[in-house]
């Protein structure tokens, strides 16, 4: 026969079989609700937050961030600022971990139906702000307490000073409270300020001494040298260096070089004097074979020792003693690329890419031909190059100004000077030398005495079409 159950044993039965049901149910909601979201009981700066993802959970505590204020009175009169003016920058991703801790956990889940948890907000605080919101504060005060300073002068190459006065004041200290609170609960706050007379940390002749000390700085002569041209630090850009920093007290140090002000104004004059490599550019056809080199790789140049520099201008600077620098490079290599063709062009002087615009100035057969890729666009026009004293430049170059009529000046071969008005359609390809139209001659086609300055004259109605169809950049290929 089957005994019964005491009583006892029974309810421990009973016991343990609810314990076993809630953890089963505990799972099931855990599973469908939580996983992976902030547990129950959970709360931000006491804002719920319970079954929130962790992006939700930044921009909840993002949102009340934005919309806290801190607002102080004195005398009457209110200053307000956001919480990120007061000082206060809430890091809403560290306080979003904090808040989902344990939530990939089945037993933290259990343990948190039975507990509550307040997260306080992540924040930092700037110090240097709350002392900007408290100068605020201060300045809508009838009797202003002022600090004297050090400002830079008018002409922007030298420092002067400010004066200090006496006056009220409010508290530092009250105004953090303030901030911090905001910060701690999110919420915006509203406080009254009370006012004290007060003495001016920074006498005036505190800024006084230290302004004639940071005069002297400027005095320090800067060089640096690329190898070629040397580049002096101008009393403009000495004065953006030069930093005033406050002792415990409250009272100014001696002025300082600031390094990293420095180290722009290195960074930058080095970066003027780095030389950009040129790729290597391979010629290409439609199935990638080389053809030809356009141009030939050029190595670059760069800075290596900046850093260095950095340093021994601030120590320069700091002793007020004159410093020669040198930039020191590092080879930088080219690299390659390519250029496919259009077909059409391997036996061209110019190997142009598809759609390409160019234009041939050829020396031999004295002609100027517009074009597309391989494909002509205009031309071949007969032209007049350069008298054999003054020829035509060769080379490869670039449309970079156009007149639709213009005036032209220069020198003979024999120095005597020249002047030409009403030049219509002129196209300039490098320096003084041009396309151009050249209504005075009666024919075209031929080169060697009587030709030009070293311009290409061209008919009128050629020269147009040239200075038409051109574009700014465009190729310019001159011949023989």
């Amino acid at each position: 026969m089957l005994k019964k159950l005491s009583l006892k044993t029974r309810w421990a039965i009973g016991v343990v079989s609810a314990l076993v049901l809630l953890v089963v149910c505990a799972g099931i909601v855990y599973a469908a609700n939580y996983s992976g979201r902030a547990l129950p009981g959970t709360t931000v700066a006491g804002t719920p937050v319970a079954g929130m993802t962790r992006d939700q959970v930044i921009a909840a505590v993002n949102e009340r961030a934005d919309a806290a204020t801190v607002t102080l009175t004195v005398e009457g009169k209110t200053t307000e600022a956001s919480l990120n003016e007061a000082g206060i920058t809430v890091e809403a991703d560290e306080t979003a971990d904090a808040a989902m801790k344990g939530s990939t956990s089945l037993p933290a889940f259990v343990s948190a139906l039975f507990s509550k948890r307040d997260i306080e907000p992540v924040v930092t605080v700037s110090e240097e702000s709350i002392k900007k919101l408290a100068a605020t504060v201060n300045s809508t005060l009838t009797s202003e307490m002022k600090d004297a300073a050090v400002v830079v002068a008018e002409d922007g190459e030298s420092f002067t000073f400010t004066p200090a006065q006496n006056g009220n004041g409010v508290s530092t200290e009250d105004v953090a409270s303030a901030v911090k609170q905001a910060g701690a609960t999110l919420n915006s706050v509203t406080q009254d300020v009370s006012v004290s007379e007060k003495e001016p940390s920074i006498t005036t002749e505190n800024a006084e001494v230290v302004a004639e000390k940071a005069n002297a700085l400027l005095e320090t002569n800067i060089e640096i040298s690329d190898g070629i041209d040397t580049f002096s630090a101008e009393r403009s850009d000495k004065v953006k260096w030069v930093e005033f920093l406050t002792k415990d007290d409250g009272s100014l140090e001696d002025p300082s070089i600031n390094s990293v002000k420095v180290a722009d104004w290195v960074n930058a004059l080095a970066a003027k004097t780095d030389v950009k490599p040129e790729n290597r550019v391979d010629n290409v056809d439609s199935s990638g074979n080389v053809l030809t080199v356009a141009r030939e790789g050029k190595k670059g140049l760069k800075t290596n020792n900046t850093e260095q520099i950095t340093k021994d201008v601030v120590a320069a600077m700091t002793d007020g003693k004159a410093y020669e620098g040198l930039f020191h490079y590092d080879d930088v290599e080219p690299g390659s690329e390519t250029k496919q063709v259009a077909e059409g062009t391997e036996n061209l002087v110019y190997q142009a890419a598809e759609g390409e615009k160019w234009v041939d100035v050829n020396l031999t057969d004295n002609s100027v031909t517009a074009y597309v890729g391989g494909k002509v666009a205009g031309g071949p026009f007969y032209m007049v190059p350069g008298a054999p004293e003054t020829p035509t430049i060769v080379g490869t170059f670039h449309v970079y100004l156009k007149y639709d009529v213009q005036t032209m000046r220069g020198e003979n071969a024999d120095g005597t000077k020249y002047e030409t008005e009403g030049v219509p359609w002129v196209t300039y390809f490098s320096g003084g030398y041009a396309m151009h139209g050249a209504p005075w001659r009666s024919s075209f086609g031929w080169s060697g005495y009587g030709g030009s300055h070293g311009c290409v004259n061209m008919p009128v109605d050629a020269a147009k079409f040239i200075y038409d169809w051109t574009d700014m950049g465009d190729t310019v290929v001159v011949h023989y």
